[in-house]
Order: C-alpha cells, then structure tokens, then sequence
C-alpha cells in the first residue's frame, strides 16, 4: 500500500484488536499543524513572559521614580532648610553689625577688634543642583558645604554677640560714671557769686581759701543732686549751716550747704536731679545762697567745672 501508513494495535495480551490506515500526506499536514501549533503556543507563551517581565520592570521603575522623587524632595527640603537657617543667621548678623555701628557712632567708643568684612544676606538655591544632586558624592559635599557656612555663621554670630556684650558693658560702665559724676546746676536761676578758690573774707576782707562755689538764689529754692549716689551726711557745719553731703563713688562727693531745710536723710540713696533740700542762709552767710562743693578724694575742686557753661552763670553786675 504506497503512500500509505497502517498501525497494527494490540491489546495487553498481545491479540489483534483493530488497525489504522493513515496516508503519508495526511500525516505530513497533521506533522506541520503540530509543529505550527506548537511554534504558536511557543510563541504565545514568550510573550506573555516578555509582557509579565515589562510589567515588572514598569512597576519596579515606578517604585523607584517615587522612591527618586521622595528623596529629591527631601534633599529640597534639607537644602531650603539650610539656607532657611543661613538667611536668619546673616540677617541677625546684618542687624547686630548696624546696632554696634549706631551704638559706637553715639558714644564714640571705637572698634579695636578685627573684622572680617561686612555680612552678605540672601541666595538662591542653583539652577543645575537639580542634576547635580542627583550623585550622591555631590549631594554630600554640597551639604557638608552647607553645614561649614552654618557653623561659619554661628562663630560669626557668637564673636559678634560677644563684642556687643563687651561694647555694652564699656557703655553701661561710661553710663555708670556719667551718672555718678555731677553734671548738673543744683539750683536753677540766680547767679554764681562767689566762685572758688582765694578770695577776701566778706566778715573779715582778709584773704581766704573758698573750697566751694557760692549761687546768689532766693529762699527756699530746691536744690537739687548733681549726680547719683548715696546720703552720708545731713546736719548742721558750723559756718556752713546746715549741710548735705552725697557720695557719688570712686572718690567723688558734692557738699550742699547753708540750706534751711532737709528733703534727704542719711544713707538713702539718691539720683541724679532728686531734691536734697532747700536754699537758706544758716551758718556763716550774709544771704540766702547755696554754697556747693565738688571733692575729688576729700579734695575741693572747682565746682564750676563740673555745671554745663551755660548754666554756670556770673554775676551780670
């Protein structure tokens, strides 16, 4: 039988059961719709894999362009915090460096310490950073970078902080003794009548030393302290009446005398422009004048000095 196949089939004992006859052309095509279904499902099977592995790579990709963009905007974060911190910290140092500036141009107090140059504000965060922090290592040295300018900024602060301090203590030190050393009139009006030093006795015209400046004034006119400072005295000295001494400290004491009252007592401190007592004429005096004494270590000097010139007036006659 050419062209033809038979198949002899048997069964478990060896018996003829049945046979098949198959033509070879038959075979060929069912050999080929084999193997084409077997190619397809090859196929098929190929693409379902390339499909399952993109989708993964897709979702993997996906994880880590949000994982990308977290960090990103963390490291944005960090950075703006950076020059967030930078900005305040030169700005306090701007405000520090124009506060000194004000103070010493007001008290005269120079500068001797060295400086490094004004303080510059502001910063942007750079156009190619985006790119640039993208690598690790230029992540890092930007922000130790950073972090270097901050603690820079911190030193400058602190150096800055500590020359106000310095400058603060001078001035309150100035202020200290400008408060404690007299300044002022103790009376207002009248006239300087008898200034200090030699002059002749007006109860014996011989020639005398006269520790004080005498202010022609009427009765009862307040007198007021020339500086701060503390009450250590407050009765009667002989030719000079009744008296008031202050202490103003580091040696200085003003003495108010021939009052014809008290507005003070002893050990009470006192301020600058406070009413000690009122003008009389007690003691050796020929009228109603304050006799005022400026002593530098228990030393008269001359009171006129220690009154601003305007005040200090001289008798017009």
């Amino acid at each position: 039988m050419r062209g033809k196949i038979t198949l002899l089939i048997h069964n478990e004992a060896g018996s003829f059961t049945h046979r098949k006859v198959f033509h070879k052309k038959t075979l060929r095509g069912a050999t080929v719709v084999g193997i084409g279904l077997v190619m397809m499902l090859c196929f098929i099977l190929f693409d379902y894999a390339g499909l399952k592995y993109s989708s993964l790579k897709y979702r993997n990709l996906k994880t880590e362009n949000h994982t990308l963009k977290a960090d990103i905007e963390n490291r944005d974060a960090q950075i703006e915090s950076f020059y967030t911190r930078i900005y305040a910290l030169q700005m306090k140092l701007v405000e520090l460096n124009k506060l000194e500036k004000e103070i010493r141009f007001a008290t005269g107090i120079k500068n001797t310490s060295p400086k490094t140059g004004e303080f510059g504000v502001g910063g942007t965060f750079p156009s190619d950073m985006d790119e640039k922090i993208m690598n690790p290592d230029v992540y890092n040295q930007f922000l130790n970078n950073l972090d270097k300018e901050v603690l820079q900024l911190d030193g400058d602060l602190k150096n800055q902080s500590q020359d106000l301090q310095a400058l603060w203590e001078t001035l309150r030190e100035q202020i200290i003794i400008q408060n404690s050393t007299p300044s002022l009139r103790p009376v207002e009006g009248g006239y300087v009548s008898s200034g200090f030093g030699y002059r002749k006795s007006p109860f014996s015209s011989k020639r005398e030393f006269h520790s004080g400046v005498d202010i022609a004034v009427g009765k009862g006119t307040p007198v007021q302290a020339t500086a701060n400072g503390v009450v250590v005295s407050v009765g009667y000295e002989g030719g000079l009446g009744k008296t008031v001494v202050v202490d103003h400290g580091k040696g200085i004491t003003t003495r108010y005398a021939h009052l014809s009252s008290y507005s003070v007592k002893e050990d009470q401190k006192i301020q600058r422009g406070e009413i000690v007592g009122k003008v009389g004429s007690t003691g050796r005096s020929t009228g109603p004048h304050l006799h005022y004494e400026v002593r530098l270590k228990d030393k008269p000097v001359n009171a006129e000095k220690y009154m601003s010139e305007y005040l200090a007036q001289k008798n017009p006659s």
